[in-house]
């Protein structure tokens, strides 16, 4: 009778035990389903936030890059008229004005900021898009270096040398007397300065003209820089619409 028990006993417990394991196996497995779930939803949330983000700086890249050509073409322009006889100084304090133009890029990516800092990177499957979003802030930086020389320039030789032969006034009230700034500006209005801007002068300075190359070197480079991450973004975007739509 006591081995009979045992071996009941034995095989009860081996039962509850079976059943303990499963019990926690569904459990656990049902844990995992759920976070699973709950983990693809804020990817998604994630990878919705990003492609805004991206689509943002699209648009951002694109209104610059408005600007950079421009500024490219009213260097071309200044060339050419800095071999005329006739000078026109109206003309010249306009064009002058656009090379005052820093074009910078805001470099406003929450999502994606956001992402790197709460370390949720990590919820994104798809390689490829992670592998973009890991490499994005060196291709910025890359971006952003070059707008900082051209705007290094500026502050420094090319507006002291500009300032040596121009009366800067006057090219401030024909910038913006225009909308190039985006809203009508109301300068405060001086008495007319003693001295007139001398255009020729400006024109025989060799610096003049390094300095004018060197920061439209500087904006091409940041131009076609930015293509290259449009194409990139936009291809990204492609990838982000097909896992949405998983």
């Amino acid at each position: 009778m006591s081995k009979r028990n045992f071996k009941l006993n034995w095989k009860y417990a081996l039962g509850e035990i079976l059943l303990i394991f499963i019990g926690i196996s569904l459990a656990i497995g049902f844990q995992n389903f759920n976070k699973d779930r709950q983990d693809r939803i804020e990817e998604k949330e994630i990878l919705r936030g990003v492609k805004k983000d991206l689509e943002n700086t699209i648009e951002e890249f694109r209104y610059l890059n408005e600007t950079r050509v421009n500024i490219l073409n009213v260097t071309r322009e200044l060339f050419r008229l800095s071999t005329s006889t006739k000078l026109n100084k109206t003309e010249l304090d306009s064009l002058i004005g656009f090379t005052f133009y820093r074009p910078t890029f805001n470099n406003t990516l929450g999502a994606i900021n956001l992402l790197f800092s709460s370390g949720k990177i990590n919820l994104i499957k798809s390689e490829f898009i992670k592998g973009q979003l890991v490499s994005w802030p060196g291709d910025i930086a890359d971006m952003a270096e070059e707008e900082l020389y051209a705007l290094e320039l500026f502050r420094g030789p090319y507006f002291q040398i500009l300032s040596k032969y121009i009366v800067i006034q006057n090219v401030l009230d024909q910038t913006f007397s225009t909308s190039f700034f985006g809203a009508n500006i109301t300068m405060e209005t001086f008495e007319k300065a003693p001295v007139t801007s001398n255009y020729s002068g400006l024109f025989k300075d060799r610096q003049f003209y390094n300095h004018l190359s060197m920061r439209a070197s500087h904006t091409q480079i940041t131009l076609e820089e930015t293509k290259t991450l449009i194409n990139q973004m936009n291809e990204l975007i492609g990838f982000i619409d097909k896992e949405l739509a998983k």
